[in-house]
């Protein structure tokens, strides 16, 4: 295993500006904690997962830490995940890929390889040519906002954010409870238990799921994607909904000052 902590030079809430593209993001904020703490890991000793935690730049502006992990060689980014019935499959730089008769035949530039969990298999290539997943293990004292963005991460957020700006493509993101969210996602996911401010969501082909908001404006803009939102008696001010080819079911809004544009979609609001 390899682990890069990160030190945090200043005392509590923070900035978290964070970019990695492929791996699994986990944030928890923690009411007792007086300085963040943030580490960067994977299972291997050497390899490319290695080489981008080691290359991570890190920059610390004040209240703001900024962390950007490069993408490993030979992983993910620029892929394509198509997710069904709880299972996903990625395909990133061909050439393809063909089940006949119950065998899997697997071909690429330069030839393909075939890892298992992160471990190669492939009989005549390096084992430590794998890429491991890297995780991101980021603790954060109360009153922090967060600045995500990720390609096929899955990330997890416990805890009270203040704000969260998340830009996911073929990710999933889960959290708690937020205060802001503004969230922008492409064929992913996104499950918050609660939302307690402004709400702004661009959402393409993903699937977006709220408990509860009590905020004081929304902004729903969805593009064949699928919306479900409980809004409490707090929530005040305008709910703004804008769907193309998508489906939003919205209960406990009536009260709300409800606008709506629909083209080949569904919005229903009660």
């Amino acid at each position: 295993m390899t682990e890069r902590i990160i030190p945090v030079g200043v005392f509590g809430p923070i900035a978290l500006d964070l970019t990695m593209n492929a791996g699994s993001i986990r944030v928890a904020v923690d009411p007792t904690l007086k300085q963040a703490q943030v580490v960067l890991k994977t299972d291997a000793a050497s390899g490319p997962s290695v080489d981008a935690i080691r290359d991570a730049v890190v920059s610390l502006n004040g209240q703001t830490l900024r962390v950007r992990v490069p993408d490993a060689a030979g992983g993910m980014s620029g892929s394509t995940t198509i997710r069904m019935g709880g299972s996903t499959m990625t395909f990133s730089g061909g050439n393809g890929v063909q089940i006949v008769g119950g065998n899997v035949h697997i071909s690429g530039h330069g030839g393909g390889k075939d890892f298992i969990n992160g471990r190669e298999v492939t009989a005549t290539g390096p084992a430590g040519d794998a890429v491991t997943p890297i995780t991101a293990e980021i603790h954060l004292p109360a009153g922090s906002v967060a600045l995500i963005g990720t390609h096929t991460a899955d990330t997890a957020v416990t805890g009270a954010l203040a704000r969260l700006e998340y830009d996911g493509t073929s990710g999933s993101l889960t959290a708690e409870r937020v205060g802001d969210l503004d969230a922008t996602v492409t064929s992913g996911s996104v499950i918050v238990g609660e939302v307690t401010g402004p709400l702004d969501v661009n959402l393409t082909s993903g699937n977006l799921d709220i408990g509860a908001y009590s905020g004081s404006s929304a902004r729903l803009n969805l593009t064949s994607g699928n919306v479900r939102m409980a809004a409490t008696s707090q929530a005040t001010g305008r709910l703004t909904v804008n769907a193309t080819s998508g489906c939003a079911r919205i209960t406990g809004a009536a009260h709300l000052n409800v606008r709506r544009r629909v083209t080949s979609g569904y919005v229903q609001v009660s």
